[in-house]
């Protein structure tokens, strides 16, 4: 497969920083924020879901990443459309669909509903994800991964605000429903704010721009091209390791260790905390190969893991680890991987790419929970987690290896 010079998936109008394009990044960055709140609240909620439903392990374990499912078989459509009718249109309409599905999950009246609103929550989502990232890293080409890292810093801040928040909401209100329904209105104020202040020529920034020809053959850029192919493997091993791990980590916390709700909420939010680097590691990812940046979020998860189920048994180590893995999951990889991705496509396409990214983030993360759940099960907490932490992750350097050394 042929891969493409970096430099020509460059958009010909993308735009610098101003205060006018820094406040539209900030309104594209509250609405991933509100995404990250109603994404990460659930496994906070979700001792009680089981206790409310008589849920076994494995069935909260799938209901945890199930979401993900949604978001997978959403990612490439959407960016399909994305590319088509406009990225601002789709990020309108997945916005209206996670917020009022969030609500619905309220609602449910036993697992079966539960788990179709936890899906379709997912397929907003990811549509979401496809469109919004396109969006970003179009319209800012010049700082991509930066622009990029501040959408998941955002996102690091509704992980970090959304456990916080919600347990506080359960604390107070004895009622698991309640968080569910307050994010999901939140979801719909954001998506009036975004629909007036943001404009379509910054959505929409190279989405009409003739293919692309490489400038050493000629050639018109193949979208699945060698470098496309090894993100999408590595983004793969980084989903399933990362999203089976979060859905059953707060369980962990308390079933091994016996530590309190509040304490709970505190660590599961550091991991949202640690995204906040996101635009700083989105600074080295635009100046450095950004292969080598892989290999080294890959490294620290993989640390991170042997950490959290082999060693800390000390509650302010799993605060640092936990803040740690969320730089080195959502900081480097995830930042990095997106902006290599679109870098590797022409513009018209950053929609696709970022649809297939969604896809190979999300899709094997919505079978992680079972996974790791039914790993534990059978081997324990802790040799489950190392597995899930630790030996899923290798996949993701060895598609780093594959991809040779970039090209600028």
């Amino acid at each position: 497969m042929t891969t493409p010079e970096l430099a020509v998936a460059t958009p010909r109008h993308a735009s610098p920083w101003t205060v006018r394009t820094l406040l539209i990044l900030l309104v594209l960055d509250l609405t991933y924020l509100v995404n990250a709140m109603d994404r990460q609240v659930f496994a906070i909620l979700l001792p009680d879901i089981k206790q409310a439903y008589l849920l076994t392990g494995t069935q909260a374990g799938t209901l945890s990443t199930i979401f993900t499912l949604g978001m997978g078989l959403a990612g490439i459509p959407a960016g399909y459309l994305a590319d088509r009718i406009g990225r601002k249109r789709v990020i309108i309409a997945s916005l209206l669909l996670f917020s009022i599905t969030c609500a619905l999950q309220a609602t449910a009246h036993g697992l079966v509903d539960l788990t179709a609103w936890r899906i379709l929550s997912g397929v907003g989502e990811g549509a979401q994800n496809a469109a919004l990232y396109a969006a970003v890293g179009a319209y800012f080409h010049r700082n991509r991964a930066v622009a990029i890292g501040s959408i998941n810093a955002a996102f690091g801040l509704g992980a970090f605000a959304g456990p916080l928040w919600g347990g506080a909401l359960l604390s107070s209100t004895g009622n698991w429903r309640v968080p569910l329904l307050v994010f999901g209105g939140l979801g719909l104020v954001i998506l009036v704010v975004m629909a007036f202040t943001v404009p379509r020529s910054a959505t929409e920034t190279g989405r009409q721009e003739a293919p692309r020809e490489m400038p050493t053959t000629g050639r018109e850029i193949r979208f699945f091209n060698r470098r496309v192919v090894c993100c999408a493997i590595a983004t793969l091993a980084a989903g399933f390791s990362i999203y089976g791990y979060l859905g059953l980590y707060p369980t962990y916390l308390r079933d091994a260790h016996g530590y309190s709700g509040s304490q709970i909420s505190v660590a599961a939010g550091m991991f949202g905390l640690g995204a906040l680097t996101s635009v700083f590691c989105g600074m080295f990812a635009d100046r450095l190969d950004q292969r080598l940046v892989n290999v080294a979020g890959f490294a620290a998860i993989a640390g991170c893991g042997a950490g959290i189920f082999a060693f800390a048994d000390a509650y302010p180590a799993q605060l640092v680890l936990s803040l740690v893995l969320g730089i080195a999951f959502t900081g480097i990889v995830y930042t990095n991987t997106n902006a290599l991705m679109q870098r590797s496509v022409p513009a018209a396409k950053a929609g696709r790419a970022s649809g297939l990214f969604v896809a190979a983030m999300y899709l094997p993360a919505s079978v992680s929970g079972y996974f790791f759940a039914a790993v534990k099960s059978g081997l324990g907490w802790h040799t489950a987690g190392v597995i899930q932490l630790c030996a899923i992750p290798v996949v993701g350097l060895v598609a780093m290896a594959a991809m040779g050394k970039a090209r600028d």
